[in-house]
C-alpha cells in the first residue's frame, strides 16, 4: 500500500530533516517513509506499507476496522529546517538562535548549502537571500556560501512583524532555477501543554485489565476534560453516537501507557479519537 501525505512549504514545523509517521496511531518504522522535496510548493511524505506491515498494525488495532488513519509529524529535533532549490540542485538547511523568534530583537540564522549531486556535500556558492514579511521585502544580501562551516547572518526583527516570515534564497550559483523558500514563524504562540495528572494512570491501568468497564473510566475522562483537569489538544467533535464501543487498540494503548511503554501523546491520540468519533461527549 502506498499513502501520499502532502505538505505544503508553507508549513514550516514539518520541514524538518526527518518524519516520523503513525497508521492508527501506532508507529510505524522509519524505513517505510520517504521524503520527496523535489517541488517548488510541496513536500511529500510517501508511506509504503507492505503486507507484513499491514498485518502487524492489523494485530496492535485489535479490532477489524476498514479505516487506516495516518499521520506524520518531527522524529526529533525541530532544528534544522529543510528543503530543496527548485532545480533540485541545491538542499539548504536552516537553524537559528535563539529558538524562540520575537519582534524587536536579533536572531542569528545559520545555514549551510548542500550540493545534491555530490551526496550533500557543502559547497561554495554565490547566493540571493530576502527575507519577506507578507511578500515585503524586509532585508536582503547576498554573499557566497561557506563550503567547510555554517554561514550566518544576524536579522534585526522589526516592532510590527509578527507570525510566519520568509527567508527566500535565489539565484545559487549564478542559476535562476536554484531558489528555495523556507517559513520560520515570529512570536510563536504555545499551544497549552497537555496535563494529565499521574493518578489517571491507575485509572487507565485498571480499565486495561478489566478492573473498571468501559463506562466508568469513558465518564471518569469526560468529566476530567470538562473540569478541565486533563487538557487534550485542540479536537474537532463529532455529533455523539449510539453505541459507546471503545477499539481494542485504545484499550491496548491505556494498559501500555499505564506501564509507560508509551508516552503521554500517544494515549491522548486515543483520547482525541473517542472524542472525534462521539464516544466521550464534552
Amino acid at each position: 500500500m502506498h499513502q501520499e501525505i502532502i505538505i505544503p512549504k508553507t508549513f514550516g514545523d514539518l520541514m524538518v530533516k526527518s518524519l516520523s509517521a503513525t497508521v492508527n496511531g501506532f508507529q510505524v518504522s522509519e524505513n517505510v517513509l520517504t521524503i520527496d522535496d523535489f517541488s517548488a510548493q510541496t513536500r511529500v511524505a510517501h508511506l509504503i506499507l507492505n503486507q507484513n506491515d499491514i498485518l502487524g498494525i492489523s494485530k496492535k488495532v485489535g479490532s477489524f476496522t476498514n479505516k487506516m488513519d495516518f499521520s506524520v509529524m518531527p522524529s526529533a529535533d525541530n532544528l534544522p529546517l529543510t528543503t530543496m532549490t527548485e532545480n533540485a540542485q541545491f538542499k539548504l538547511n536552516l537553524s537559528w538562535e535563539p529558538q524562540n523568534i520575537e519582534s524587536s530583537s536579533t536572531v542569528t540564522f545559520f545555514f549551510d548549502i548542500l550540493d545534491a549531486f555530490l551526496l550533500d556535500r557543502p559547497v561554495s556558492v554565490s547566493y540571493n537571500l530576502s527575507i519577506l514579511d507578507d511578500d515585503e521585502r524586509i532585508f536582503q544580501t547576498s554573499g557566497v556560501s561557506n563550503a567547510s562551516g555554517h554561514n550566518m547572518i544576524e536579522f534585526d526583527v522589526p516592532d510590527d512583524v509578527t507570525g510566519i516570515i520568509t527567508l527566500q534564497f535565489e539565484n545559487l550559483n549564478g542559476s535562476d532555477l536554484a531558489d528555495a523558500v523556507i517559513p520560520v514563524i515570529v512570536d510563536r504562540v504555545g499551544v497549552a501543554q497537555t496535563s494529565i495528572p499521574d493518578w489517571i494512570k491507575n485509572n487507565a491501568g485498571w480499565w486495561a485489565t478489566d478492573q473498571i468497564d468501559d463506562s466508568a473510566f469513558l465518564k471518569g475522562i469526560q468529566y476530567l476534560i470538562k473540569e478541565e483537569i486533563m487538557i487534550i489538544p485542540s479536537t474537532e467533535i463529532s455529533e455523539p453516537i449510539g453505541s459507546q464501543v471503545v477499539p481494542d487498540w485504545i484499550k491496548n494503548n491505556a494498559g501500555w501507557w499505564a506501564t509507560d511503554q508509551i508516552d503521554d501523546s500517544a494515549f491522548l491520540k486515543g483520547i482525541q479519537y473517542l472524542v472525534q468519533n462521539g464516544i466521550i461527549v464534552i
